[in-house]
């Protein structure tokens, strides 16, 4: 049998691949955050949190955001990493870039995870009834680069991580954050994890920029640190489907309804001092 001349054949094989590429592409980015409205009101009225609760911290131009916290229940119990709030005697979890809840320490560190409370709520997350299975998508909404910002991974498959963590590969991240896969971020701890049904399954601590892998606690210890703290769910949380081609919108969502906010430290700052304990810490 006579074959088509290769003028016919590449463009058909170059066409093929393409669609095959499609059909089986792993790695999913989100759209660029939109930017805010500069407007304090304009601010108050994008978040669901009290504003009459709100303070302005103590400025300080180096401060940095330590991580992100998620709440768990919306009457003012957040759930981070350890390390978020370590060495910090005021936290504040950050409604809106201008203005926060003073936060504090609820109890001891339980497996690597701390509650804080604060005297408002915003709308709380919804517990995952299992952890995320091998190659099982988890999306995390946070600020990952001093930013609002989200990653996508799925579940490490065949990982074995230390004893209450769960091992994630990075598939796709917020456009523009960093150069691409693997790109280091800065303040991913306390990121809530969640699963395709937008339900909290795990909290991360630390990534691994170059092999594009983000480590974070278990389910498992995320509910033991709450029944610790006798801190019970919000019975009437519920969670957002989550895909790859609408993660960056649920996770603005989440940001602005103050479900998810960032956790600065507004102990009082020693001048250009202030920014080397920050990074040092």
């Amino acid at each position: 049998m006579r074959l088509p001349p290769p003028i016919v054949i590449f463009p058909l094989a170059t066409a093929l691949v393409a669609i095959l590429a499609l059909t089986l592409r792993s790695h999913h980015d989100a759209p660029a955050v939109a930017p805010l409205p500069p407007n304090a009101q304009a601010l108050a009225d994008l978040t669901q949190i009290d504003f009459l609760a709100l303070r302005t911290p103590p400025r300080d131009r180096f401060r940095l955001v330590r991580g992100a916290a998620a709440s768990v229940s919306d009457r003012g119990v957040w759930l981070t990493a350890a390390g978020v709030v370590a060495g910090c005697r005021a936290p504040m979890v950050m409604a809106t870039p201008l203005r926060g809840l003073p936060a504090h320490v609820l109890g001891a560190p339980v497996d690597g995870l701390v509650l804080l409370t604060t005297t408002a709520g915003a709308p709380a997350l919804p517990l995952g009834e299992h952890s995320p299975a091998r190659a099982e998508r988890a999306f995390t909404p946070g600020f990952p680069r001093q930013a609002p910002g989200e990653l996508t991974a799925k579940m490490l498959s065949g990982a074995v991580g230390p004893a209450g963590m769960d091992i994630y590969a990075e598939t796709g991240r917020t456009d523009g954050l960093g150069d691409a896969v693997g790109s280091g971020l800065m303040s991913i701890a306390g990121t809530p994890v969640l699963d395709e049904a937008g339900r909290l399954v795990g909290v991360a601590v630390k990534e691994a920029p170059r092999r594009g892998i983000v480590v974070a606690r278990s389910l498992a210890s995320l509910k033991r640190a709450m029944a610790v703290a006798h801190v019970r769910p919000s019975p009437g949380a519920e969670g957002r489907p989550v895909t790859v081609d609408n993660y960056g919108i649920v996770a603005d969502t989440l940001r602005l309804n103050g479900t998810v906010s960032a956790v600065v430290c507004t102990d009082p700052a020693d001048g250009a001092l202030s920014v080397l304990r920050e990074i040092g810490r």
